[in-house]
């Protein structure tokens, strides 16, 4: 019998202690003597000094629980009591204290422990956890397979109620394929995230996520509205971006067609018999037109430095042929104010080197125009030195320092400021008075910036300004052909290309006209199209040496036409070249030339000169 109490009080779950009258532990089992620390005896301890807990009715003082229960013989318990063991563990207790009587005598009692501290930690967090979701502000929603909600936290419903569909029930908070999408998580067992659903003038994100084991799904919402309003601002800024890229496009091709047109006959105009009345007027023309063309490169070097879209390109570069472009074309505006343009080259400054010869020359030249403008007496001078790199830069990067110093009209320190920002001028009236677009100096900042060097200005209010920029170059590789500051070869003005039998593709009269004269005077026998259909049905009856074909033209544009050529030329020895002729400046558009078959890319205006080295070019790459 003594043994199967014993066994009955090892295979029970609460730590059980006999105490003696005197309130002495007597003895206890294994689950005991793990609650009070293996390491110490309890035997013959008092019970009260090792678990110290106390109890008191109504109208009583506080006592220890066991000698309640010795003196009234009644269960005394305590639901909880919160006890500390010596060496700092800390437990929830539940205990019940059992008179023991031994042959009609009271011989102590039995206290039964229960530790609860798991328990209760467990209900603990499984109250926090429920109050983390009913304290949150945002939206917690609980599904079952079904689709009936089993919980919707104080979030939801104030959201709800915010929003003025408190009466319209959870649903019109969700889309209306909910139901598929609660299938769709516990099937494959994955979250869908950042669902948007919009709730009258509000949008709210859902997150679902599947609860396999207990075939649930918890949504978790969030009020996206200001973000959204923020992406669509950021789409229709995205979009009014693209339609002034569009627009600037197509306005740079609109207006070069027609300034092809002046250019070209002014330039016609000017070789032939002229009085000195009528020459004067077709320079005048010609300045005007060139002007305008000037504003309109500005507006579309903005435009891609705005969109990211500016890059330099590498060739060699003769320094005293690219300068002596600039000053020659500047001598002309000084002449008439009467002004002096000086040039001062060190000597260790290289002959050539690499870089980008129209971005280094349109620099230079605004610079020195804007020089000129803002002075009326004395002068402008140029100086171009060498800077001398760190000891321990092994690179073979060539800095150079470009000066432009003029007696003008100078400055004021907040003038100064602002002057490298986009459309500043130095004053309200400067445009009224001097003309331009305000975007010459921010265009000249970026080209220097994304050439590695820095742009200042020193200036005095009414004695001059000087505007000093580095550039980071590479040394010149050497070939047989001397480059010039255009980047093309250098050829006289007289050249002819030869006997050539050209075909301008063209849907422009103006332009015809241009193109034709100029192809006369180059010794070219010349036939036109008007549409890329007349184009490849001419090019399938006639040999032709080159093919001049605009882009932009109806039935048949340039690319269509040159992809049909070559799809016709497959499997045949000879290529015919065909160089673009189009009003778009942009680097898709080259690269859309060159992909759709064309040789070369000529941008309008059209010039003698450059059509004519570019013809040369051509010809000598077939012949060769």
């Amino acid at each position: 019998m003594r043994e199967d109490a014993t066994l009955l009080m090892e295979s029970v779950p609460e730590a059980i202690f006999f105490v003696g009258h005197d309130g002495r532990i007597m003895s206890l089992n294994t689950v005991a003597q793990q609650l009070v620390g293996r390491t110490r005896s309890a035997v013959g301890q008092g019970f009260h000094d090792l678990i110290r807990c106390l109890t008191s009715g109504e109208n009583e003082v506080a006592q220890c629980p066991f000698t309640r229960m010795v003196h009234t013989r009644e269960l005394v318990v305590i639901p909880s009591h919160f006890w500390t063991r010596e060496d700092g563990a800390q437990f929830e207790l539940s205990l019940s204290f059992w008179p023991r009587t031994q042959q009609g005598t009271r011989v102590g009692g039995v206290v039964v422990v229960q530790d609860l501290t798991n328990a209760t930690e467990i209900q603990r967090d499984v109250q926090r956890a429920a109050r983390l979701a009913e304290d949150a502000p945002n939206p917690i929603v609980e599904f079952d397979a079904t689709g009936s909600v089993l919980y919707a936290n104080t979030g939801m419903l104030n959201v709800m109620e915010r929003w003025g569909v408190l009466e319209s029930g959870i649903e019109a908070m969700f889309p209306a394929n909910l139901s598929g999408m609660l299938q769709e998580c516990l099937a494959t067992e994955s979250s869908l995230a950042r669902v948007e659903h919009a709730v009258a003038d509000r949008v709210i994100a859902w997150s679902l996520f599947p609860l396999k084991e207990l075939e649930l799904v918890r949504a978790y919402g969030l009020d996206i509205t200001s973000d959204v309003a923020l992406r669509r601002a950021k789409e229709a800024a995205e979009e009014s971006t693209r339609a002034k890229g569009i627009f600037l496009a197509t306005m740079s091709h609109e207006l070069r067609t027609p300034m092809n047109g002046v250019l070209g006959c002014t330039q016609l105009l000017k070789d032939t018999s002229l009085t000195d009345q009528q020459r004067e007027l077709i320079e005048t023309m010609h300045r005007s037109a060139d002007a305008l063309l000037t504003l309109v490169n500005d507006i579309l070097d903005f435009s891609k430095i705005e969109a990211g879209k500016m890059r330099l390109e590498v060739a060699n570069v003769n320094l005293r042929a690219l300068v002596g472009d600039v000053t020659t074309l500047a001598e002309g505006l000084a002449a008439s104010k009467a002004l002096t343009i000086s040039l001062k080259i060190d000597a260790d400054v290289p002959e050539e080197f690499r870089g980008d010869p129209i971005r280094l020359r349109q620099i230079l030249f605004n610079l020195v125009g804007n020089a000129i403008k803002f002075t009326k007496h004395g002068g402008v001078t140029i100086v171009i030195s060498s800077l001398k790199r760190d000891a321990r830069d092994e690179s073979d990067v060539v800095v150079l320092q470009w000066s432009v110093q003029d007696t003008g009209i100078g400055l004021t320190p907040a003038q100064q400021a602002n002057l490298f920002k986009a459309y500043a001028q130095a004053e309200t009236s400067t445009a009224r008075r001097f003309g331009g677009t305000g975007l010459g100096l921010m265009i000249c900042r970026q080209l220097v910036e994304l050439m590695g060097g820095t742009i200042t200005v020193n200036s005095v209010f009414g004695q001059g300004s000087m505007f000093t920029y580095t550039t980071n170059l590479l040394p010149a590789i050497h070939r047989e052909v001397t480059v010039s500051s255009s980047g093309t070869p250098q050829r006289t003005a007289g050249d002819q290309v030869g006997p050539l039998r050209v075909l301008v593709v063209d849907d422009n009269e103006i332009n015809q006209v241009v193109a034709c004269k100029f192809l006369q005077k180059l010794g070219c026998q010349v036939e036109v199209a008007r549409t890329g259909l007349e184009a490849v049905e001419a090019i399938e009856r006639t040999t032709y040496d080159v093919v001049l074909m605009d882009c932009e033209m109806p039935e048949m544009d340039g690319y269509e036409a040159t992809k049909e050529v070559r799809r016709r030329e497959e499997g045949m020895p000879m290529r015919l070249p065909i160089m673009a002729l189009t009003g778009h400046t942009s680097e898709e558009e080259t690269k859309r030339c060159l992909q759709a078959g064309m040789d070369r890319v000529l941008i309008k205006p059209l010039t003698l000169p450059i059509l004519r080295t570019h013809l040369q070019e051509l010809t000598r790459h077939v012949d060769s």
